[in-house]
Parts: C-alpha cells; structure tokens; sequence
C-alpha cells in the first residue's frame, strides 16, 4: 500500500512545561533558537525518511510560547533551505486575515525558492486576538466553536476567505488579472499609469486612457497553478469540506470520533462526484493524528504528555479542540487530559506494536492513503521525537506493508530546468 506522510509543526518555544509556566517564553531568544534547532534535526530526519511534505502554520502574538509560528511562508523558506526534496506546506495561511495579493507572490517566491516543493495552504482563523488585530483594516473576524457571535462572525470570515482565495488563483495563473468583487477592486480605478516601458513590455496593462487596467505578479509561481497541492486544515465544517471537493482541494480532518470521520469522508466524496471527479472513498483528504513511538507505551506516553497532551490541553482546548473529540450524543465537558487524547484515538501512542494495531485499525476505516502526523517540536523531548519518526517509518509501516511516496511537482512548461543552485 502506497502512502503519504506530512507533517504538522507549530513549532513551540524549545522549553520544558515547567520553563512554560515561568511565562514569556516565547520572548526568550534562547528558547527560540532551540525550538530551531530541534526542528532542522527533524526536517533533516524527515527528508531521509521519506515524508513528503512539512507544514508550518499561521499564529500571532505567541508570547506564551506555545505557538510561535507567526510566518509560515517565512519558516517554509527556511525549511526549503535545509532539504532538497521535502515539500513545504502551510496549516494554513489564515486567509481573512491577509493581504492576498502580497501572499500570493510571497508563495510563488517560496516555489521558486524550494524549486517547485512549495504546496499552499489555507485556513480561516479560529484565534480572536489575532485575526481581529492584524485583519482589523479588512474588517476579518474569527470563526471557532466557542465564539458566542459565532453565525455572523462565520459568515464574514468565509466570505472574505472565498474572496481571497479566488484573488489568489487569478494571481497565480493569470499573466495579468482584474478582480470586482465585495471586498476589493484589483486594480483601483483611477491610477494614471502610462510609463512607455509598460507600455512597450507589458502590453494590455493599462488602457487606452492611460490608466491602470489589470495587474500580474512577478514571479509567478514555477509549478502549473493547476497541479499545486492545496491543504485545508482543521476543518470539520460540512460546506468548507464540500467547497474543497469542488474545487479539488485536500482538507485535512481534525476529528479521531469514527461517525465524524465516515460524515466528513462521505461528504467529500459526494461532493466530488458531483462536480465530476471520479475518487475511490476515503482519498482525496486526510487526517490529522499525533504519533508516537517507543520501546514501551509507557515511554510513549510520558514522551505524549510532554509533547501534544501539554500543548493541547494548556492551549488548545480553551479554543474548543476538545469538540473534536466528542462522540455523537455525548453531553458535558470533555476530559481535558492528555490521556483522553490517547483514548479518542486522536495521539497514537505506545510501542511498535501498539502503535501498529492503532495505525492498521485508522487506515482501514478510513481508507486514507494521507496522513500528517502533528509533530509536537519544543516542550517534547527532542530525542524522543526523533526516535519515534525513525520507529514508524522503520518499524510500524513495514508491518503494514506501507511504501512512502512523495507527490512530483508538474512545473511549468517554459520553465528550461536550470535551478538557482546551479
């Protein structure tokens, strides 16, 4: 059985739980500089591993330290300069918050400068003092489970999202694009623009009158617009999973629960059909699942705890993570402990053979052949980490009968080959 594997990294600050609750330790350069360097280590690993892909995602004003992943274009050019064939995603960019025509040439800059590996990656926006402060201009607003204003704030948030996405797209394969939609006016009416070399170079750019009538980017992107692998994390929401199959998009699942998987599963597939994709159920999505790997399951749980189990219920479940573990008909708060992540099914813990009877078990219900595990890089012991990668690729998937493989990019057909390293 053919398989892919990413990988999700915030990352966090590079400190102990205990050096957490000292407070601010996303400020401290010392801890900053080992979340870096416990994260190459594992770029590097995942590289000779076989992964294809790693993912960054998008958080802002992370003093806590928890998530200090504030660029993950930035962290991906980073990245890019570390491998050669790793292919560098985001979890996602938070569309409604962004400016969505700088964000379109910063990613086609990183596709250049990872010659092609770049894979793109949106998201909605789910932390308030984030996407209320840095989109304020735009008038974005946040969407999550626990938002008391949460149907008008949803609504705002995927419009703008939608918008930004299609400018997004007409950046990327259009030479030269306008755009009228609800939000923006690409290019504004009334800039005078009648420069000769335009109008000698860039013939169609401005109009008769001499002003301003479409705009492209430079570079556009080295692979064919068509053919970039696009993620939406996070997601359980029936229309973005449907949207996404429309549009030919991988949505990453979030929940473990079996009838929350088989609801998104059978809704994608659906809607794929629908709009004339012809998929085997269960592919063209994935899912997300914390992974680790010991000599003992309880080495991979003290390694969990420390990791994810810290992170998630320090951090995340204040945001409402824990819905995604709730099972249909259940009432109540939901045990926030790092051992209830473990027997939801959301953090595959233990020993080679535990690990394999969870991981067998995952894949034949859902039939995915994409899995990103979250890698929980900063509070979880480095060395732990590293050796749980190594025993899955090594040790689990043979068991399975699980070959790695890595998605080719399809790079644009005037593009003679010759790489900036050359």
């Amino acid at each position: 059985m053919k398989m892919r594997l990413g990988a999700l990294m915030l990352p966090s600050a590079g400190a102990t739980p205990e050096q957490f609750e000292q407070g601010f330790a996303g400020q401290n350069p010392n801890f900053y500089q080992q979340g870096l360097r416990d994260c190459a280590r594992i770029l590097r690993q995942l590289e000779d591993l076989g992964f294809d892909f790693i993912a960054f995602t998008e958080h802002h004003f992370h003093i806590e330290g928890l998530e200090i992943s504030n660029n993950p274009v930035l962290l991906g050019t980073w990245a890019a300069m570390l491998t050669r064939r790793l292919r560098i995603a985001q979890m996602g960019n938070v569309l409604p918050a962004r400016n969505p025509i700088l964000l379109a040439e910063d990613l086609a800059m990183l596709d250049h400068f990872s010659e092609g590996r770049m894979c793109a990656g949106f998201a909605r926006g789910y932390q308030s003092r984030h996407v209320m402060t840095i989109g304020q201009k735009m008038n974005a607003a946040w969407t999550a489970a626990n938002d008391p204003e949460f149907a008008e704030h949803d609504r705002v948030n995927r419009e703008l999202f939608n918008e930004h996405y299609d400018i997004i797209r007409k950046a990327w394969s259009q030479p030269m694009f306008k755009h009228r939609g609800q939000h923006w006016d690409i290019p504004p009416d009334g800039i005078k623009w009648d420069h000769p070399a335009t109008l000698h170079m860039a013939p169609g750019m401005v109009d008769e009158n001499g002003q301003l009538d479409k705009i492209g980017i430079a570079p556009m992107t080295l692979q064919e617009p068509d053919s970039i692998e696009t993620f939406i994390p996070f997601t359980m929401s029936p229309e973005t999973i449907q949207w996404s199959a429309r549009e030919a998009l991988t949505p990453i699942i979030f929940s473990p629960i079996p009838e929350h998987v088989d609801a998104a599963v059978n809704l994608y597939h659906e809607a794929a059909a629908a709009a004339g994709r012809t998929l085997e159920r269960g592919r063209g999505l994935g899912h997300f699942r914390e992974i680790v790997v010991a000599d003992t399951d309880a080495e991979a749980h003290a390694i969990q705890e420390r990791g994810l189990g810290y992170i998630w219920t320090r951090w995340h479940e204040w945001f409402g993570f824990n819905e995604a573990l709730r099972r249909p008909g259940e009432t109540g708060a939901i045990d926030n402990t790092a051992a209830n992540i473990r027997e939801r099914g959301y953090s595959l813990a233990g020993s080679v053979e535990t690990v394999t009877r969870q991981l067998e078990a995952m894949i034949a219900a859902t039939n995915t052949d994409l899995i990103v595990p979250w890698i929980a890089a900063g509070p979880a012991p480095i060395d732990g980490l590293l050796k749980s990668n190594e025993l899955l690729v090594e040790k689990v998937l043979p068991k399975l009968g699980i070959e790695l493989v890595q998605r080719k990019p399809k790079l644009r057909a005037n593009y003679d080959g010759k790489s900036w390293r050359d």
